[in-house]
């Protein structure tokens, strides 16, 4: 298991309602300027062939990579439409075509949305070149913090609480069960990425004792100096790998995007000085401009 996944809705027919908008939040407005901006320029933005959904989850190699690639399709004339949804509700989308992309499946992890919903989706394949992994996470000066059966020991440096993140993500299913297996005293703390994120910023800012679940691929590991807690229990699984997913039919019905899609490919340190950059700036899309400048081999050899 590799991370920290989505909500787990117990009902398909809630998952329907939250993808058709009840749970989601469309992001279309944000898109208007541009795509007019491309219309003007002579794309062919307004038809339905040149219409993309992407959905995605306020994961940051999610935002990362779902703003990079509705900057790159607009660039080709695409109205790209946005949806944040959470885990479950996003593989009824993509099945029904709701929502037409998804690029952070984390796999093995993912496996049981895939096999559900697979006579509907269509991979675009491997495009982060590393391997993935999470667990609970401890900055490095806590030089006698190495292992996760170590917690127990600085129960009061750490206020007695690990930070986690939303109660419904499958990495905080993992997480309460290496709590129970290693008989940890501390209170795991369901939160949000962005809080777990301030929370670890403000503690390592003063150099505090502070534990959070986390993964990589993140950005944080290059801000900070952190180190995964060793999990020789291996609850939290091997390390995997992250893919893209799609409503088959789109993907059929788009072969040049597709090719694009599948040319895809980034590596830790790419993926992370565009994360760095996107975490920087007050407007994602201005830091995916700056970024796809920066890096215009790169994106040429997806585009070609």
């Amino acid at each position: 298991m590799n991370r920290k996944l989505g909500l787990i809705l117990s009902g398909t027919a809630l998952c329907a309602v939250a993808v058709t908008g009840c749970g989601t939040q469309n992001q279309t407005s944000s898109q208007n300027s541009s795509v007019q901006q491309n219309s003007a320029q002579g794309s062919s933005t307004g038809s339905a062939s040149k219409s993309i959904t992407i959905g995605y989850i306020n994961w940051s190699e999610d935002v990362a990579t779902t703003y990079l690639w509705k900057y790159l399709l607009e660039q080709k004339g695409y109205q790209v439409h946005l949806k944040t949804v959470s885990l479950g509700p996003m593989f009824v989308g993509l099945s029904k075509g709701g929502i037409d992309l998804f690029f952070d499946s984390w796999l093995p992890e993912q496996n049981q949305y895939i096999s559900k919903y697979k006579s509907n989706l269509a991979t675009i394949g491997k495009w982060y070149k590393g391997k993935t992994r999470e667990g609970f996470v401890v900055p490095t000066y806590m030089k006698n913090v190495n292992s996760i059966s170590d917690l127990n020991k600085v129960k009061s440096k750490l206020n007695g609480r690990i930070v986690g993140i939303g109660s419904g993500a499958v990495e905080m299913k993992l997480a309460k069960k290496a709590v129970t297996t290693y008989g940890l005293k501390e209170n795991l703390i369901s939160s949000s990425a962005p809080a777990m994120l301030s929370a670890l910023k403000k503690a390592y800012g003063q150099k505090k004792d502070v534990v959070v679940t986390l993964w990589s691929p993140h950005w944080a590991f290059a801000k900070y100096h952190l180190k995964y807690l060793s999990d020789p229990k291996q609850v939290f699984g091997k390390p995997g790998w992250i893919q893209g997913e799609t409503n088959k039919k789109w993907l059929n019905s788009h072969p040049q995007a597709a090719k694009w899609l599948k040319n895809f490919k980034i590596t830790q340190k790419q993926l992370g000085t565009l994360e760095e950059d996107i975490n920087n700036s007050k407007s994602k899309n201005a830091a995916v401009k700056k970024w796809v400048s920066n890096n215009q081999s790169l994106v040429k050899s997806w585009m070609s």
